[in-house]
């Protein structure tokens, strides 16, 4: 893959891939310690409000499946922005900016239901 010479030297990108890494080791890092496979074998791993069953049971390994979505969330994002920035340097940009959007929402529904 062809990496355009002005990519790393844009301030804008850089500071958003700064911002993208420091977003996805805080997601990984919630996940792995917010998960306490010694207490529950079980625990919340989606909730409902319009059903009548509410709360979702699983085991605590599906939890993991939050730092997996940042993992591909992220390198999907620095891909497309790779490839976007030759043509579209504002969608490049936007890219990488909706991914931090994505992890902040990933964290938040991680801690959601962890903390229930």
């Amino acid at each position: 893959m062809h990496i355009p010479k002005k990519y790393f030297h844009d301030r804008s990108v850089l500071g958003l891939l700064g911002a993208n890494a420091a977003f996805f080791l805080l997601s990984v890092i919630t996940v792995l310690l917010g998960v306490s496979s010694n207490e529950n074998v079980t625990s919340i791993v989606a909730y409902r409000e319009t059903s009548k069953i509410g709360q979702i049971q699983g085991a605590n390994s599906d939890l993991y499946q939050f730092a997996m979505f940042a993992v591909v969330v992220t390198v999907a994002s620095v891909l497309l922005s790779l490839k976007l920035y030759i043509h579209r340097r504002h969608l490049a940009v936007g890219v990488l900016a909706l991914n931090i959007l994505l992890l902040v929402m990933d964290i938040i529904i991680f801690s959601a239901l962890t903390t229930l």
